[in-house]
């Protein structure tokens, strides 16, 4: 075989390869972001006032933090108490919680380190103490 010859045959081998390997490559990419956006958990408590407004809560676990992002729509101040579960565990055996209040008509977010436990869910309370 000559140079030119196998040159060629060797850029149409890698042009084949390419071809074979993009749609894998777009493909895994795409079940990534997938899993990503699986990974966000969310929760809400109804508001007091208005009638029909949430005070939306949502979550991502990092390896040692959770970031506990909130809007309130609520036209007053609204308490939680955010339960997180040692991550691994069945049920509610191993849990703590932490409260957070959020001002009214608010976003944001709030960074807790815990690095075994995961948030699990949010529920309404009276006051933080």
């Amino acid at each position: 075989m000559t140079r030119n010859k196998l040159v060629s045959v060797l850029l149409g081998s890698a042009a084949t390869a390419a071809l074979v390997l993009a749609p894998a490559t777009a493909a895994s990419a795409q079940a990534g972001s997938a899993s990503a956006r699986a990974a966000v958990e969310r929760d809400s408590v109804s508001c007091s006032k208005p009638k029909g407004k949430w005070a939306n809560y949502s979550w991502g676990e990092g390896t040692t933090t959770a970031t506990i992002y909130f809007n309130n729509h609520c036209s007053h101040k609204v308490s939680v108490k955010i339960m997180f579960v040692r991550k691994g565990s069945v049920g509610n055996k191993a849990a703590k919680y932490r409260c957070m209040t959020v001002n009214a008509h608010t976003k944001g977010k709030k960074k807790f380190y815990a690095a075994v436990y995961k948030p699990y869910s949010v529920t309404r309370v009276a006051r933080c103490s």
